[in-house]
């Protein structure tokens, strides 16, 4: 009988070894336990961890919100008037609307200089950082949005105007009214104070950023939240803004009157309107923004100021046609100033 030659199998090793290294593929292991291993990751590393991949991205967008709101947790425990709390709870204020909108990996890079320049106490960094942080992150998220002027970029800048003021411990709704494709309402603040010393006639349309108001209201914000008193002279690249926060009690006592205007659909005015009058759990977050055009006008009134050489009114609007209207003024200007030397120089 003939005998029956059977091969016996062989192992493939190289195939077991590469299923190996695929086993350890540090890309194969959860979220939670990439979060905990970026976090024993020194903070100045982290933008290679950012560069690597999106989803790596993403992992250490968790662990810089998750460290910033442990730490805002811990801090407002402590002390919700301590310096180290007003500067997280004002740096949440600047950032809540663009951070639920979408923003939140934007929030997230721009904030890790800021800790890089205080590791020491990564969530606790002086006012000058906060505000280059600030500037930093409303141009890197006009940079994605691509026109400062859209809808959405003036959705959510006058949704964060609106939230900024219920964050000042005495802040009062003077007056609300409603009317159709129109809301008007007249918001004053006890103690905070502002008004623009100088603005350039011959800036150009790129020149006037409206983030400046936020970044000041920022400073008067913290100052608000520890109760301490200050002047401040703030110098942008076309307007000199004085400022300050004045813990008086009594008549005394600095008051400055915010009026918007409102002028839209009633979605448009009804979504400002409770983003106001409700609490942050309360309000809704809309799925998709309205796109239904509007114009923001926003009058600031302020004595306190006037005291500095600062003019009663300072009025600003937000409307698709603002950068045209400004250029308008700007040209009317020019042309008056022209004629004046011509006339004066005329025999």
């Amino acid at each position: 009988m003939s005998k029956l030659k059977c091969k016996r199998p062989r192992l493939d090793i190289k195939q077991s070894s590469k299923d190996e290294k695929q086993g350890k593929n540090i890309f194969d292991l959860p979220t939670e336990i990439l979060e905990k291993i970026i976090g024993y990751v020194n903070i100045w590393h982290h933008n290679r961890i950012r560069n690597t991949s999106k989803r790596f991205r993403d992992i250490d967008d968790l662990f810089v919100r998750h460290e910033f709101e442990k730490s805002l947790t811990k801090e407002i425990a402590i002390d919700p008037n301590s310096y180290a709390s007003a500067i997280l709870r004002s740096i949440r204020q600047a950032t809540e609307v663009y951070v639920n909108s979408g923003f939140e990996s934007v929030f997230c890079g721009c904030i890790l200089p800021m800790l890089r320049n205080s590791y020491k106490n990564p969530f606790c960094p002086k006012v000058n950082l906060v505000s280059k942080f600030l500037i930093h992150f409303y141009n890197m998220v006009e940079d994605k949005i691509g026109d400062p002027m859209s809808q959405v970029s003036r959705i959510l800048y006058t949704l964060t105007l609106m939230r900024f003021f219920k964050s000042f411990d005495r802040c009062f709704v003077i007056s609300s009214v409603t009317l159709p494709l129109h809301w008007r309402v007249v918001i004053e603040l006890e103690g905070p104070w502002l008004g623009m010393l100088w603005n350039s006639k011959q800036r150009t349309p790129g020149e006037f950023s409206r983030n400046h108001l936020l970044v000041i209201l920022t400073e008067m914000l913290i100052a608000n939240i520890t109760g301490k008193a200050f002047k401040r002279v703030c110098e942008c690249p076309s307007e000199l803004y004085v400022f300050g926060n004045d813990t008086s009690i009594g008549k005394r006592i600095p008051r400055t009157s915010f009026t918007f205007t409102v002028h839209g659909s009633k979605k448009i005015c009804t979504l400002f309107q409770s983003c106001l009058e409700l609490d942050g759990q309360q309000f809704m977050w809309p799925t998709k923004w309205p796109k239904d055009q509007f114009t923001v006008n926003l009058d600031i009134t302020c004595k306190e100021a006037t005291k500095w050489g600062c003019s009663k009114l300072l009025h600003l609007e937000f409307s698709p046609f603002a950068r045209l209207s400004q250029s308008e003024e700007d040209m009317q200007c020019e042309t008056y100033d022209t004629h004046s030397i011509l006339y004066e120089n005329c025999p």
